[in-house]
C-alpha cells in the first residue's frame, strides 16, 4: 500500500471512529430523554423532579459534547489527505515516532488503520504544537516525554 493510499485509509478509519462517538452520544441522549418521558407529569414527586433536573443537566452536557464531535467530523470531512505527502508535520500528516504514530487532524483516541495503531491529535493540542513543522529525524517533547520522528508523510 502506498503512503497516499495509507493516508486515505487512515482518514476513512478516523471518520468511522468519529461517527461511532457521535452515535454513542446520540444514543445516550436518547436514553436519558426516554427516562424523562417515562413518567407522566401528574405522577412526578419531588424526588422524580430532582432526577429530571439532573437528567436535563446531563442531556445538556452531552449535547454540548455531541456538537463538539460533530464539528470535529466536519473538519475530517474537509480534509484531503491523499493529495500530497508532507515533508514536515502539518494537519493531515502521518507522523511516525519511536513511541506512537500520530494523525494530526482532530482529537481521536487510539484507533487502527490497516493494522497500525494511531492517535488523532487536534491542531489545538499541546502535543501538536510541539511537533508542528518538524521533519523526520527531529525530536520534540511533550509531558516530559521525548519523541523522535522517524517518518512524516
Amino acid at each position: 500500500m502506498s503512503k497516499l493510499e495509507f493516508k486515505k485509509t487512515v482518514l476513512a478509519q478516523a471518520k468511522e471512529r468519529q461517527q461511532e462517538i457521535i452515535n454513542d452520544f446520540k444514543r445516550r441522549i436518547q436514553e436519558l430523554n426516554s427516562t424523562d418521558n417515562a413518567v407522566e407529569e401528574d405522577q412526578q414527586d419531588h424526588a422524580q423532579q430532582s432526577l429530571d433536573a439532573t437528567n436535563d443537566h446531563l442531556i445538556n452536557g452531552l449535547a454540548d459534547q455531541l456538537n463538539f464531535v460533530v464539528e470535529e467530523m466536519n473538519v475530517l470531512n474537509k480534509m484531503h489527505v491523499a493529495e500530497e505527502l508532507h515533508q514536515t508535520v502539518a494537519m493531515g500528516s502521518i507522523v511516525k515516532t519511536d513511541k506512537h504514530t500520530f494523525f494530526p487532524s482532530v482529537s481521536i483516541e487510539k484507533f487502527e488503520a490497516n493494522g497500525q495503531e494511531l492517535f488523532g491529535v487536534s491542531s489545538k493540542s499541546p502535543i501538536y504544537q510541539a511537533m508542528q513543522g518538524k521533519k523526520a529525524g527531529d525530536s520534540f517533547e511533550y509531558n516530559k516525554t521525548k519523541y523522535t520522528i522517524s517518518e512524516v508523510y
